[in-house]
Formats: C-alpha cells, sequence, structure tokens
C-alpha cells in the first residue's frame, strides 16, 4: 500500500527540516530513476536551496544541464506539444462547450430564418420567384430535413402503420374510420 498522506506545513526545526528535506530528496530520486527505467525516458532533477545557495541535481550536474540543453534547443511547438497542465485542460474543456453551443445557436438561428422565410412566402410578402438560388438551396434543404423529422415522428407515435399510410384524425386525436375503410386491407372493402 502507499504511505498515509502526510501534512504539508512549514517545518520549524532546523536538523528536523534538514532530515525531512534529504528523505523527500531521497525519494524523489528514486522514482526519478524507477521511471526513467520503466519508461526508457530521460530524466533529471535539480534541487535548489535559496539560503545556503546549494545546488544538487540527479543523476549528475552535467547529465542534467545536457539534457536542459537538449529541451531548450528544440522549437516552440515540439516542447509544448505534449504539455497539458490543468489550466489549458480546463480552457479547451470550456472551448469546446462554448463552441458546442454556439453551433447550436447558429443552428437555431438558420431554423428561424427559413420559417420566416417560409412565412413571408405564405403570408405574399415574398414570391418564391424573389428568392436568391442560395435561399431556395438552404430551404430546400431546411424543408427536406423537416419533412424526415415529422415522418420519424408520426412514426413513433403511430408504430402499427405502414409509411404510406396517411394519418387521419379528428380535433379530439381519434383515428377517422370511413365505411368501407379498414386499416388491415389498406383501405379496401371488407366484402
Amino acid at each position: 500500500m502507499g504511505r498515509p498522506k502526510v501534512k504539508l506545513a512549514w517545518v520549524e526545526e532546523r536538523k528536523r527540516r534538514a532530515t525531512v528535506c534529504q528523505r523527500r530528496m531521497k525519494e524523489l530520486i528514486q522514482m526519478a530513476e524507477e521511471l526513467t527505467i520503466v519508461c526508457d525516458m530521460s530524466a533529471c532533477l535539480v534541487f535548489y536551496n535559496r539560503k545556503n545557495g546549494k545546488l544538487v541535481a540527479w543523476p549528475s550536474l552535467e547529465e542534467a544541464q545536457s539534457l536542459i540543453d537538449c529541451y531548450n534547443t528544440l522549437p516552440e511547438t515540439e516542447r509544448n506539444m505534449k504539455a497539458d497542465d490543468e489550466e489549458s485542460s480546463f480552457i479547451k474543456t470550456i472551448t469546446k462547450e462554448i463552441e458546442k453551443k454556439l453551433e447550436l445557436s447558429r443552428k437555431a438561428i438558420e431554423e428561424l430564418k427559413m420559417d420566416n422565410l417560409m412565412l413571408q412566402i405564405k403570408n405574399g410578402s415574398r414570391m418564391i420567384a424573389d428568392l436568391s438560388q442560395t435561399e431556395i438551396e438552404k430551404l430546400k434543404s431546411y424543408t427536406s430535413k423537416k419533412i424526415v423529422y415529422y415522418d420519424r415522428k408520426l412514426r413513433k407515435q403511430h408504430p402499427n402503420t405502414s409509411g404510406n399510410e396517411p394519418f387521419l384524425e379528428d380535433d379530439d386525436g381519434e383515428m377517422k374510420i370511413y365505411e368501407g375503410e379498414s386499416s388491415e386491407s389498406d383501405g379496401a372493402d371488407n366484402a
């Protein structure tokens, strides 16, 4: 099992603080060494004590400097290609959500424009002959999508009917059956 969670706080006693620091540095070096073996990658650790100016580098100062120089010579795009910190990840997530909402808003606006155009044509304030080719194509696309949508919706409401049968309902939602017709024979007489 892992070790229990340690409360992070400033260690007041100087000797105890030095002991804790040494122990933690050894643990980090051991983890870094294991990581380089398991993942077959290069790594280095640099510890710097501001008070006494002491610098500790693992595996050695020369190897750490070489690895840092190698990293610094990479182009900016390669350096940050796989860097994914919490802040940038959060920003990417929020950006995707906003882009989705923006796309939905654009679709809703386009639908409202097409509904308005159809209403203008119905009221006679615009004629089909006056529409541009783009408006006609958008209107054709919109109406065919709406027909498919309502066709599916009607099929869900009336699953026992074939796709070619008309749905005849009164004002109170009851199915109208005309004399001589039945649903089993597609409107033919039962004689």
